[in-house]
């Protein structure tokens, strides 16, 4: 959407579905049925393969976000801070070799 400079409401208005549909399409707390999602491709100038793709990064981000809210606040600090550092202790906990 965002390459073809469209809004989630412009896509619901193409579709002839609620705006509050797309945006929980969007959010991933709902997906679109296999040939609104076909459609979705047609509007967009997308293959399928293309949609699915962005569909499966996207269920992907959201599995990360709910795993991080999960985390201890001392763990998502040393995730954070590995993740500014892209240092390779992170594999393996903190410096101390603890967890």
């Amino acid at each position: 959407m965002k390459r073809r400079g469209m809004t989630h409401q412009q896509l619901a208005r193409e579709l002839g579905v609620n705006e509050s549909t797309v945006g929980r399409w969007l959010s991933g707390r709902s997906h679109p049925a296999a040939g609104t999602l076909r459609h979705i491709g047609t509007i967009l100038g997308l293959s399928l393969g293309e949609a699915d793709r962005a569909r499966a990064e996207k269920a992907e981000e959201n599995e990360l976000l709910d795993a991080f809210r999960r985390m201890a606040v001392a763990e998502r600090r040393l995730l954070l801070n590995c993740l500014r550092e892209r240092d390779i202790r992170c594999k393996h906990g903190s410096e101390d070799g603890g967890d």
